[in-house]
């Protein structure tokens, strides 16, 4: 038992199984290998003095993460480096640190929004209140037919006013305080609270609005019994019976730009112009010819359109395996440009048979 030990022992530690066996059956422990040197492993055991040093050095450093790691990897590689365990335990502490500081900084930046997400909700529901008040200070100073009551409504309302501002500061909210003021005294109301017309009574509509009647959307007021429509319905009836509804125009051009396909380049060719020139200056027919026939300048599109033209008339289709070297000594040509040529001339290509063909032709 003691000798298998030794062996799982050695193992551990990095040193092969040739020379983990030959220890253990010397009956040596690990402990003893610590007390001994590389001349006496050398020397009573027949190991070579590579093999007895990297033996010493494992048993002093202690056991491997890898149980069947080679000695050679430490005798034989020259750019191995040796970690000391000591070093290693250190960067590993260091590391551990810097992680648990990571998680603690990672921590502290959620508690940050967090808490800066709480103040602004603060603010917010403290703006809220005070926006409240201001709307409810302004409609009472309507109302107010006595001076006296008057000044103090508007000292209330500067206080408030600056309290606002101080708070919609701090948000970073776009237009002013009066702005949200002004839209919750007047807009508000007359889109969504639907204030009764004849008392001006503000109404709820999900209590107010009157079910006996599905096809119209009317409200109630509780305290004059009156029935009246939002201002919302009168101005979308107005829209509905004025006849000023969207209309679609079908002749109209589209917003976004319609891409054309492209067309069959029916530009001039050489020979074109070449004709044109001499005819201005009074050239006869055979001297047209004689100059086109002499002129090196033939035009390229005009030479790869006659082609075609013969092509099809004599077969009816072209056929890149049939006709692809007649096309490059005729035309002059490259050999990889046939497909291209034969989409700019509009012909239409059949996958089946590998035939192109005119679309008429179809």
């Amino acid at each position: 038992m003691a000798k298998k030990d030794t062996y799982l022992a050695l193992l551990r530690r990095g040193i092969d199984e040739t020379t983990a066996q030959i220890l253990s059956d010397g009956g040596i422990k690990i402990g003893d290998l610590k007390k001994l040197d590389a001349e006496t492993l050398v020397n009573n055991y027949g190991l070579k003095k590579e093999v007895a040093k990297s033996v010493i050095d494992a048993v002093i450093s202690g056991p491997r993460h890898s149980s069947r790691q080679r000695f050679l990897a430490d005798v034989l590689s020259d750019d191995h480096k040796k970690v000391d365990k000591i070093e290693e335990q250190r960067f590993k502490r260091e590391q551990k640190d810097i992680y648990a500081e990571l998680q603690e900084k990672k921590e502290q930046l959620r508690l940050v929004r967090v808490e800066s997400f709480r103040n602004k909700k603060l603010v917010m529901n403290r703006l809220g209140k005070t926006i409240e008040l201001i709307v409810k200070l302004e409609n009472n100073l309507d109302d107010e037919s006595k001076d006296e009551q008057r000044s103090k409504i508007r000292d209330q309302l500067e206080t408030r006013g600056l309290e606002a501002a101080r708070d919609h500061e701090m948000l970073d909210l776009v237009g002013t305080p009066q702005d949200i003021v002004d839209f919750r005294r007047k807009i508000a109301p007359s889109l969504c609270l639907h204030a009764c017309p004849h008392c001006g009574e503000e109404i709820d509509p999900r209590g107010s609005n009157v079910m006996d009647n599905s096809s119209d959307f009317s409200f109630i007021c509780w305290d004059c019994e009156e029935e009246f429509h939002a201002s919302m319905a009168h101005v979308v009836g107005r829209r509905l019976d004025n006849g000023s509804r969207i209309k679609i125009d079908p002749n109209i051009k589209p917003r976004m730009p319609v891409v054309k396909p492209p067309q069959k380049d029916k530009s001039r060719s050489i020979a074109d112009l070449m004709k044109r020139d001499l005819e201005s200056a009074g050239a006869t027919t055979e001297e047209l010819e004689a100059a086109l026939q002499a002129s090196t300048l033939t035009g390229i599109l005009m030479s790869i359109d006659e082609w075609i033209d013969q092509t099809i008339a004599a077969k009816g289709y072209i056929q890149a395996q049939e006709d692809r070297e007649e096309f490059i000594i005729a035309t002059g040509a490259g050999a990889t440009k046939f497909n291209k040529w034969m989409k700019k001339a509009g012909l239409r290509f059949n996958k089946q048979t590998g035939r192109w063909t005119r679309w008429e032709d179809r």
